[in-house]
């Protein structure tokens, strides 16, 4: 019912959006964007809010796993990082948009797709044809939901994102916070009879290897197409990464029985030893590839940024301005080292002085990206060092290094 109202009310605020462009209220173009996209997504945060409810304890517990393997997937950006706090709303996209949304597509189908695909002349060859539908919507509907949040957060904020790695990224916090909403999901009312094991098996062993890679995949082509020349690459680019995640999503979950009556047999009469080898050795099985996939990605990712940040070093962008000294340029591309004074800067001064490095350093990486004289003078700030005149020759056409 909330589902329909949402419609109902996104269709009337429709019109009022087309009405204010018109008229040129800027103003209640921004609030009837920002109601439609509240009305249309709200009631599949609901559905997800509903469940994480009914089992807290639960939900905590995988928050803290969830929040670490956040934690990770953030790091993983060696150079140019997003804002922490867009990989969090990824991952809350994730756990309430895209699980609600995954929630409602396959309870409907649930409900709807026995009627059309049943054949009570051919019950046998009808209900694997209910499976297989079944199965390919689960994964379809569910990357869909994940991708739609890195898709929103790289058009929004696409100044703050930088190519494949910041997609990637994204997809990954995305598929972290669904895979939370799911494990709460099962343990709670799917499978209430075995919390241990599905926490094992969701929350540890497949926290990074199954939702976080498939949403990986979908936001790395998303992530690409942000660099690509001409309009039919970028389609290109993003039909690829959903087609990767919904296929990878597919075969696994078609794998995933098979490999399991394989480890039941494999495992007779030692269930604890099946659950804590044979699960990890299904999944490597199954989703090893992709995951595979995922990290070379991220490597090439990595290694174009790197390329850019030394032909941006070599050409003397940011020296003369005490903004990048030669010093700090051979340590912002090393990524050990950075850790390394990260580590000690956090003993010495706490997190307050690790959070200032951070922002210092960031700051520095995007100034050789995009040598501008506002990013020249937010680095000279976060020095301490005072702003450059606005008549110095720093003060030139965006794209000419400084």
């Amino acid at each position: 019912m909330l589902l329909y109202s949402g419609w109902g009310v996104a269709l009337l605020l429709a019109a009022v959006l087309y009405g204010a462009a018109r008229s040129g209220r800027t103003g209640v173009v921004r609030v009837c964007r920002a109601a439609v996209l509240a009305v249309l997504f709200l009631p599949y945060a609901v559905m997800a809010l509903d469940t994480l409810s009914g089992a807290p304890l639960t939900a905590l517990l995988c928050l803290a796993t969830s929040a670490a393997a956040l934690l990770v997937v953030h790091r993983a950006q060696l150079y140019i990082r997003l804002p922490a706090r867009l990989t969090v709303f990824a991952f809350a996209w994730g756990a309430l948009v895209g699980a609600g949304f995954s929630l409602v597509m396959v309870m409907w189908f649930a409900w709807y797709a026995g009627g059309y695909l049943l054949d009570f002349a051919h019950p046998r060859g009808s209900i694997r044809s209910l499976m297989g539908f079944a199965t390919l919507n689960a994964g379809l509907v569910a990357e869909a939901g994940k991708a739609a949040g890195v898709a929103l957060v790289l058009l929004v904020f696409r100044r703050r994102a930088h190519g494949m790695v910041s997609g990637l990224v994204l997809g990954a916090a995305s598929g972290i916070g669904l895979n939370l909403t799911e494990t709460v999901r099962y343990v709670a009312q799917i499978e209430p009879g075995q919390p241990a094991a599905q926490f094992w098996t969701r929350q540890v062993v497949g926290l990074l290897t199954v939702h976080a890679v498939f949403g990986a995949l979908a936001g790395a082509g998303f992530g690409a197409a942000m660099e690509a020349a001409t309009r039919r690459d970028r389609t290109a680019m993003c039909a690829s990464g959903l087609l990767a995640a919904c296929g990878g999503h597919l075969l696994f979950d078609a794998l995933l029985p098979v490999l399991d009556r394989w480890r039941k047999d494999l495992f007779s009469g030692a269930e604890t030893l099946g659950v804590l080898v044979g699960v990890p050795m299904v999944i490597l099985l199954a989703a090893g590839p992709f995951a595979a996939l995922v990290v070379l990605l991220l490597r090439r990712g990595l290694r174009a940024q790197e390329a850019t940040l030394r032909a941006a070093l070599s050409a003397g962008t940011g020296y003369g301005t005490g903004a990048v000294t030669p010093a700090e340029g051979g340590l912002l591309l090393s990524p050990r080292r950075r850790l390394l004074l990260e580590l000690a800067v956090w003993r010495r001064d706490g997190t307050a002085g690790l959070r200032h490095l951070i922002r210092l350093q960031q700051a520095q990486l995007r100034l050789l990206t995009e040598p501008l004289p506002h990013r020249c003078n937010h680095v000279r700030e976060l020095k301490g060092l005072p702003a450059l005149p606005s008549g110095s020759p720093l003060h030139i056409d965006q794209g000419v290094a400084l």
